[in-house]
């Protein structure tokens, strides 16, 4: 009963959102197993990918979720395999296991980071005494600007490990980083 109490929100939603995803595949005049089977075929393949996509407000979930299966269904208009290879590829892209940056379209991986003289820093003054005061008055007057630094510089992870750990939206992320960054430079005077 309490996970009801929790989950209700979620579930209703989810009700909700499926029902309108099926009203646009009507309003297309799909035919019902048509519209069921895509449905199916997204939702199977996302969940087999790994962990769903999930964003913080749930406007922007529905307005995606109805954009993706609507272009799903109009490539339906043309070929049954194709709309499903798309539903397929659009589950992956949900999952956040696609890394579109390796194509090259951003940064090219042989580029240095923009903090890249703050990691060769921390890793070769690692017990620099400038380097662990900033780490002290980091950690006690913003905890979630000391494990963003921690988890950036010293754990390496990507701003998207971050994100899922800390619960922030990207832009968060490289907003607080860019301070915390500023914020090194200056202290350990490099």
């Amino acid at each position: 009963m309490e996970w009801l109490k929790k989950n209700i929100g979620g579930i209703i939603f989810n009700i909700a959102e499926t029902i309108v995803i099926f009203l646009v595949g009507l309003a297309l005049k799909l035919e019902y197993k048509f519209i069921i089977m895509l449905m199916l075929t997204f939702l199977i393949s996302r969940g087999m990918f790994g962990k769903a996509l999930h964003f913080k407000t749930w406007y922007r979930c529905l307005i995606w979720s109805t954009l993706i299966m609507l272009s799903i269904f109009v490539i339906l208009k043309v070929d049954l395999v194709i709309s499903i290879l798309f539903a397929i590829f659009g589950a992956l892209i949900m999952t956040g296991r696609s890394d579109i940056t390796c194509l090259y379209l951003w940064k090219n991986h042989g580029e240095p980071s923009k903090y890249q003289d703050i990691i060769d820093f921390i890793k070769y003054n690692e017990f620099d005494d400038r380097l662990i005061e900033f780490e002290k008055k980091l950690k006690e007057s913003n905890t979630i600007e000391y494990l963003i630094y921690k988890y950036r510089f010293k754990d390496h992870k990507t701003f998207g490990e971050i994100s899922d750990l800390l619960e922030l939206d990207g832009p968060r992320v490289a907003e607080k980083l860019d301070k915390v960054a500023f914020a090194v430079r200056i202290y350990c005077k490099f």
